[in-house]
């Protein structure tokens, strides 16, 4: 099932409860609502030490990705070469923003597949939250193993976390528009133009429920991609916010010249309410 233990496995495996787990897993043996108890307090304690763990390691990495300012690095490879330079451009972020939001190219990118150690040429997405303090380091795969696993994080273990366009205002924003990936956040907050606005990237189609808490207060306008419209709306109906669809990926519509300032405006306003 991924991680946890055989109580774990049978939850998701049956989709029962804690308590119907152990009973399960008890057969006809009675169950003893101490031992469950007890059995449940350790899970308890022993998650809460993993996640402990799990933030140590995360905190070591990013000290040594912040010491050795690895971003940077790969921004100035980006910059010395025009070349790389226009693949950016050819996504819709020009030169003066691929500086402002440090984005960077990586010649000989390295990870481990079934099959054996995958080298690719990336472009490289810092993230960064409040005063521009680096939280992770995203590579777009330009040559990846397999068509749909376009993305890796620098270090295996960094957290996948959110792309604000606006990383100084984070949630301060009035108004909240959430898409699909660092890119199309990018493309999207130039074109609207407008710093009433802040737009979100998410690292993927689920990732909405980490961010449901983050927003109270807030009834953002949400607009992931067309295969995504059933998570699009379980995430508006749970904020009070609006849903936005079209056929296309919002990027490849402003790229492709679908999509300009006033026809994204036109769609906020006739945004779905869930």
């Amino acid at each position: 099932c991924g991680s946890g233990d055989v109580i774990e496995f049978v939850q998701k495996w049956r989709g029962c409860t804690f308590q119907q787990a152990c009973e399960w897993l008890g057969g006809e043996q009675p169950t003893d609502p101490a031992q469950v108890a007890r059995i449940a307090a350790e899970r308890v304690q022993a998650q809460i030490e993993r996640l402990e763990e799990e933030h140590r390691k995360t905190e070591m990495l990013l000290s040594e990705l912040r010491a050795t300012q690895t971003w940077l690095k790969y921004a100035d490879a980006l910059q010395a070469d025009k070349r790389k330079q226009s693949i950016w451009e050819a996504a819709g972020v020009p030169v003066s923003w691929q500086n402002y939001w440090q984005l960077g190219y990586c010649e000989d990118f390295r990870f481990h597949t079934d099959s054996g150690t995958w080298h690719t040429p990336t472009l490289t997405i810092p993230i960064f939250i409040g005063d521009y303090e680096l939280v992770n380091i995203r590579h777009r795969l330009l040559n990846p193993a397999k068509p749909n696993d376009k993305y890796r994080p620098e270090r295996p273990g960094l957290v996948s976390v959110p792309f604000y366009a606006d990383p100084q205002m984070m949630y301060d924003n009035d108004r909240i528009l959430y898409v699909e990936g660092e890119k199309k956040a990018m493309v999207t907050y130039l074109t609207m133009d407008s710093i009433k606005w802040q737009v979100i990237g998410l690292p993927g189609k689920s990732q909405w429920k980490s961010e449901i808490e983050k927003i109270k207060g807030h009834k953002p306008f949400i607009w992931l991609d067309p295969d995504a419209l059933t998570d699009a709306r379980e995430f508006a109906k749970l904020t009070g916010g609006r849903v936005i669809d079209i056929p296309l990926k919002v990027d490849d519509a402003i790229v492709e010249g679908a999509l300009t300032k006033e026809k994204i405006r036109q769609l906020i306003r006739g945004a779905e309410v869930v």
